[in-house]
């Protein structure tokens, strides 16, 4: 059996709500292996999962929250890279420097993989995907905002209903 899904079964007979079976069991299991395999260890993997409530309501399955939370952690290196030099607490005191540091210069001090790593991110209510719209719980694709009309990418943004047709992007150039 594959790590991942091993891990996977653990979680969701620990926590219920968050049980996976059968093909999305499999699926995500070898997505959460491949995450393993590139440094990620049981445990950090199992607070990226874990450690975030469910939106309520769940407006998709939890396998696809569990798939977002996934790909977002595969988007990252490991965080112990981002311990790799001098100034780094040690590994028996992971949280002192997030409890002592709360001011914008403790902030400004991280390095960027630091930063990359460590940053919250806020998932949409409805999928579960990594991202929000400005002053919102859901992203601009699941609140129906309709396509950027100017964005000249082959993914174009989403604009504010309210706004002229243009995403932020588009609106600040």
């Amino acid at each position: 059996m594959h790590p991942g899904i091993q891990l996977l079964l653990e979680i969701g007979a620990s926590r219920l709500d968050l049980l996976l079976t059968g093909k999305v069991l499999t699926d995500q299991g070898r997505v959460a292996t491949v995450v393993l395999e590139s440094g990620w260890s049981s445990e950090q993997l199992r607070h990226v999962i874990t450690d975030r409530p469910l939106p309520d309501p769940v407006r998709t399955s939890v396998g696809a929250i569990i798939a977002a939370r996934l790909r977002a952690a595969q988007a990252y290196p490991p965080p112990a890279t981002a311990a790799d030099h001098h100034d780094a607490p040690p590994l028996d005191e992971p949280y002192a420097s997030a409890t002592t540091e709360r001011s914008s210069t403790g902030a400004a001090a991280r390095t960027v993989t630091e930063a990359l790593t460590y940053r919250a991110l806020v998932e949409c209510a409805g999928c579960g995907v990594p991202a929000t719209a400005p002053g919102e719980d859901l992203r601009p694709a699941c609140l129906g905002w309709p396509l950027c009309r100017t964005c000249p990418g082959p993914t174009p943004r989403r604009a504010h209903p309210d706004g002229d047709g243009r995403c932020r992007t588009c609106a600040s150039v």
